[in-house]
């Protein structure tokens, strides 16, 4: 591989305490000069970030050196002791850096978030447009899809014409599996402009994520509410019912606006989710690979709570 000159480092020098939870001070620096970037974050939004990185690294068979997160405690939490906080920030601090060294990974959303601006380096430096990466991104999903499936309709957000009152993307939640302790969502999406339909899982967290990345985009309504968090009973067939139909009825009441719709986070919602998932009616050959085969997932879709509850005597809580 190609050695790259090093352009941020990341030091994380102190961290706060707020209602037991630890939250990371975290500085980015441009080697080239200019102010750093601050953030807050705590281990498990860092954690989710890896996880984001890993499916851009499977996705696009990005070849860079392997990338370890720091590993959870399991006898006791990092934030019992000053010590083992502090040694944690050290760890952190190391991943961070060797994410940061890969320029590969630079053009993900998780990543150019944490970035500094760049430094000001003339007048027509400063007047260039902006370069928008998550449409990078969105297209090189695009590119990467056709490439596997080149007889097939890629599916994007399309403006609507005036007096198009027809919803372009409708959801549908299905089947569900209990998997490190949360649920994974089978969803299904149709395009009702192209007649095209796929499916593809997700879990609360991650549509959460979404739903946060739309906060932040200007909107003249407000933004329809995310589902809560909540604890429910493996047992309760009933609550992940409910929570589903919650799911449902949000993806499908915010896709009802054409400004969500045709938003750069939902445009790479839809991209990624057909890379990602199965073509109903599609031609495929051997076995169609879903996010679930992808993560190594051993159990089938169709699995039941109760064949579950049987394979688990202990009831367990998770989190969806």
């Amino acid at each position: 591989m190609k050695q790259s000159v090093q352009r941020y480092s990341v030091k994380i020098p102190k961290h706060d305490v707020i209602d037991k939870k630890v939250y990371y001070i975290i500085s980015v620096y441009n080697l080239e000069g200019g102010q750093p970037r601050e953030i807050r974050k705590r281990y498990s939004e860092l954690e989710s970030m890896h996880q984001k990185i890993l499916e851009w690294i499977h996705i696009f068979k990005i070849k860079i050196p392997m990338i370890h997160f720091p590993k959870k405690k399991f006898l006791f939490h990092t934030n019992q002791s000053e010590e083992s906080i502090i040694k944690r920030r050290g760890e952190l601090q190391q991943y961070l850096n060797e994410i940061l060294a890969c320029p590969e990974l630079h053009c993900l959303g998780v990543i150019e978030e944490m970035l500094p601006k760049e430094p000001k380096l003339g007048t027509q430096k400063q007047n260039e447009p902006p370069i928008d990466r998550r449409w990078q991104e969105i297209q090189q999903l695009k590119e990467s899809y056709l490439a596997k499936h080149g007889d097939s309709i890629f599916s994007l957000p399309q403006k609507k014409i005036e007096q198009q009152s027809k919803q372009q993307y409708i959801f549908k939640f299905e089947d569900h599996i209990i998997f490190d302790d949360s649920a994974l969502y089978t969803i299904q999406i149709t395009d009702t402009i192209t007649n095209k339909s796929w499916k593809f899982t997700q879990r609360f967290q991650d549509l959460r994520d979404y739903h946060r990345q739309l906060k932040n985009i200007p909107l003249d309504f407000p933004l329809p509410n995310f589902p809560e968090k909540k604890i429910v009973n493996l047992s309760d067939a009933s609550d992940l019912r409910g929570r589903k139909q919650q799911l449902e009825d949000y993806l499908n009441r915010i896709f009802g606006y054409q400004t969500i719709v045709e938003s750069a986070i939902m445009v790479f919602f839809i991209a990624k989710s057909q890379l990602d998932g199965n073509e109903i009616g599609c031609r495929s050959k051997g076995n169609s690979q879903t996010t679930l085969d992808n993560s190594s997932i051993k159990s089938k879709s169709q699995t039941t709570i109760e064949q579950l509850d049987e394979d688990h005597k202990q009831p367990r809580k998770i989190t969806c």
